[in-house]
């Protein structure tokens, strides 16, 4: 019998995690039938072997180096299941985590991607993820609270969740393989909205959080700098050339209010980063303009539509 849902996993040097990730999920009160894939990034710790050995059901691919989140692909082209729950390994799956996922995606053909509310393994009574803004200065962030309340709500991305696997293979891969990681998810989010569709955060759905070790590893600068190149790639790829223009001065004002607040709290390298990302995008233009031109051509939905999951309400908050 076919699986229902392809939980896929990525870990790097956290085997662990890994493991613990599985066994919660293996403990799901679910009615769906289920199959595990864990994708080790390039470890260096035997993770891979580490899983191997506690799981037997579980399919290992091993990629002999990291990258990033483009590493999904791996284990979602193995898998025949009509849905994937996509994370990192850092979670506890906890209850009806997933029936509640797959009963609205079910009931609600418009929406591609549910995704459930991470509350902290730590501390029960904190929120690390309840949801997602996005801004017309193409900046983003997640509700650390209960801002977007207890009702299911439309998001404009999330970085992890139950998503049909019918849109992944529409566009041959779930993250842009050139973002690496940070940006990936905001750039996910509008794609899915390019297509017509929508993401929705079901916050009765609960998974605890405990946070990976793996992107610890990397400096602030070098992750300020992913952030800023892949955020402002989606900017030039996704909207309509007219809406470029006439966003594009207070995308970079934006960006410079970053930078002078960073050069402010002596942060230079951060600021440096900014800077150099934004030199990154002209000198890259072109590669940029190439996937461009494949993603509107694909494109069901209108600038305007884009533009109503967008707030400004918390970009300074």
């Amino acid at each position: 019998m076919k699986s229902k849902v392809s939980f896929v996993i990525l870990s790097y040097n956290d085997g662990e995690m890994a493991i613990n990730a599985i066994k919660s999920i293996k403990k799901l009160r679910t009615r769906h039938k289920f199959d595990i894939f864990v994708v080790d990034n390039g470890s260096n710790d035997n993770s891979a072997k580490s899983v191997r050995n506690a799981f037997d059901d579980v399919k290992v691919i091993e990629l002999g180096k990291n990258i990033g989140t483009a590493a999904y692909d791996a284990a979602i082209k193995k898998s025949k299941s009509e849905y994937i729950f996509f994370t990192g390994c850092d979670i506890e799956a906890k209850g009806d985590m997933l029936d509640k996922l797959v009963a609205f995606l079910g009931k609600n053909k418009d929406v591609i991607l549910a995704a459930p509310k991470y509350i902290n393994f730590y501390n029960k009574n904190k929120i690390d993820t309840g949801g997602t803004w996005l801004s017309r200065s193409f900046y983003s962030g997640t509700f650390k609270d209960n801002t977007l309340g207890d009702k299911n709500i439309e998001i404009p991305y999330i970085g992890a969740g139950l998503i049909r696997k019918e849109l992944i293979e529409k566009f041959g891969y779930l993250n842009d393989n050139d973002y690496f990681f940070y940006g990936e998810d905001v750039d996910l989010g509008l794609r899915i909205r390019l297509l017509g569709f929508k993401i929705y955060y079901i916050p009765s759905s609960i998974v605890y959080h405990m946070g990976s070790m793996s992107r610890k590893i990397y400096k602030p600068y070098y992750l300020t700098f992913l952030m800023e190149r892949n955020l402002l790639t989606t900017f030039f790829k996704i909207l309509s050339i007219g809406n470029i223009f006439l966003l594009m001065p207070y995308v970079l004002l934006m960006r410079i209010v970053a930078i002078a607040r960073d050069l402010i709290t002596l942060k230079f390298m951060n600021a440096f980063a900014r800077l150099f990302a934004v030199l990154w995008i002209a000198f890259n233009f072109s590669s940029i303009n190439k996937k461009r031109k494949k993603l509107q051509k694909m494109r069901k939905a209108d600038d305007m539509t884009l533009f109503r999951i967008f707030s400004e309400r918390y970009l300074f908050r």
